[in-house]
């Protein structure tokens, strides 16, 4: 691919990878499994409890949006959205509602969330800058946003085969539309969207052949489909597996970074002059 990417010329609807049937619905359930625990983490820092109304974001597979829904009670509520249902059709809350909502064009009420939060979707979206400044306007007083995407940009840790095949994995991404490195512009857009930065921390998980975040990736490396072919290799599974044999040392590619942003108590967010 030659010439720069522009965001501005990705596709209305840029996410690359299958979004429905079986083999889409085990590695999000995966990724759930895997993230859960920091995000949970993030939620209770940022505050989450009984009575808040809650707006999630690409719910996925619904296990944070049921978690929160535990958390906040019969007094709170917690709305699970994302562009396809169909990973959602079993999430059942007395307090839990689900709906379709593509956020780079549907609206969303302002000033209506006490808490607002989600997870490995912004880095898939064009302009992700705009769609927190969205979010934040979604804030009631004091509310609260919680983040959380990957960056590949200084986490990569493995042997000179392993840091050429994720570069060219990000720089596929850039190509698709896709920000792999875009955790560490968190903080700066949080602020830039008129919120108080608080708690931001990165995890980075290391992984081998046949650990679970070593599934995570093979499978993500298998949902990226043919165009990565031209990037990485013929076969970018099997080259993505050489790297990670039963005897390979441990190593990481992706740290997940988490930050928390708080509309002003008494106003609702502005954008930050």
């Amino acid at each position: 691919m030659t010439g720069a990417f522009s965001p501005e010329h990705a596709l209305p609807h840029p996410y690359v990878f299958a979004d429905s049937g079986r083999r889409e619905r085990d590695r999000l359930q995966l990724l759930a499994r895997l993230t859960d625990p920091a995000h949970q983490r993030a939620l209770r820092a940022g505050g989450l409890r009984a009575g808040l109304r809650c707006l999630e974001l690409g719910s996925g597979t619904g296990t944070i949006a049921a978690w929160m829904a535990d958390q906040v009670g019969p007094r709170g509520h917690v709305l699970a959205t994302d562009i396809n249902l169909s990973f959602l059709s079993d999430l059942r809350r007395p307090n839990l509602s689900v709906r379709e909502l593509d956020v780079l064009t549907d609206e969303l009420p302002r000033g209506a969330f006490d808490l607002v939060t989600c997870r490995a979707l912004l880095h898939h979206l064009p302009r992700p800058e705009s769609v927190v400044e969205r979010l934040a306007k979604a804030l009631r007083p004091n509310g609260v946003l919680v983040l959380m995407e990957p960056d590949a940009g200084a986490a990569v840790f493995g042997g000179p085969e392993h840091q050429r095949f994720w570069s060219a994995w990000c720089r596929w991404g850039q190509g698709a539309g896709i920000d792999f490195r875009l955790g560490h512009k968190l903080p700066r857009i949080v602020r830039r969207a008129g919120l108080d930065l608080g708690d931001v921390t990165m995890e980075v998980p290391f992984y081998s052949g046949g650990s679970p975040w070593g599934e995570l990736y093979r499978s993500t490396v298998r949902a990226a489909g043919p165009g990565l072919s031209s990037w990485i290799g013929p076969d970018p599974v099997a080259e993505f597996e050489s790297l990670t044999a039963p005897d390979s040392h441990p190593m990481c590619s992706f740290g997940w970074v988490t930050v928390c942003g708080r509309a002003a108590s008494g106003t609702k967010a502005v954008r930050a002059r």
